[in-house]
């Protein structure tokens, strides 16, 4: 007597198919952003949104991406001139932008969140700056973390593309003006 031939489905452990064991299955190995709910769902616009969404997945066009490429681009960050310029340092180690971050977090009384001079992932401290608020307070103070990101990324860009010298207190007067667009 002969055995019947059995389908198994490996990436179940039911051996059976689904179509959810399936899409699981299409994801393996993928780089996941676990606190995607806190960036789709703050009140941010959709190009900061996209715009952070890209930055945490290192996708901006900055130094270390323009020389792979063999395209030129400046040497250090465009705002403290002190390391190679990387979407990571631009948002979490950077002088000015820790600066910026500690002026902002200290109207809430939340400085000693800020990024450390040693931070290399924007994703990770959102993660824990996130954790040490109330829940009622965490749409707030993410969507005021995409606007702080937002501003540098533009001022950088300023200072890249239109030659403008870098300014604390011109990141911080664009940082209120844009405040107050969003909370209209």
């Amino acid at each position: 007597m002969q055995a019947q031939d059995r389908h198994i489905w490996r990436l179940d452990t039911s051996g059976c198919y689904s179509f959810k064991s399936a899409y699981t299955a299409l994801f393996y190995g993928a780089v996941t952003f676990e606190p995607w709910h806190r960036l789709w769902k703050s009140w941010a616009p959709s190009k900061c949104k996209m715009f952070l969404w890209l930055a945490i997945r290192n996708r901006c066009w900055m130094d270390d991406r323009l020389s792979k490429r063999g395209l030129s681009h400046p040497d250090k960050c465009a705002l403290c001139d002190q390391e190679e310029e990387t979407i990571q340092h631009l948002l979490t180690s950077c002088v000015m932008a820790r600066q910026v971050c500690f002026k902002l977090f200290s109207l809430m009384n939340l400085a000693n969140s800020m990024p450390q001079q040693n931070e290399r992932s924007f994703a990770e401290w959102c993660r824990k700056m996130i954790s040490r608020v109330s829940k009622e307070h965490r749409k707030g103070v993410n969507s005021l973390i995409i606007l702080g990101a937002w501003i540098i990324w533009k001022h950088r860009n300023a200072c890249v593309f239109e030659g403008v010298s870098p300014s604390l207190s011109t990141i911080w007067s664009e940082l209120k003006n844009e405040h107050s667009l969003w909370c209209m």
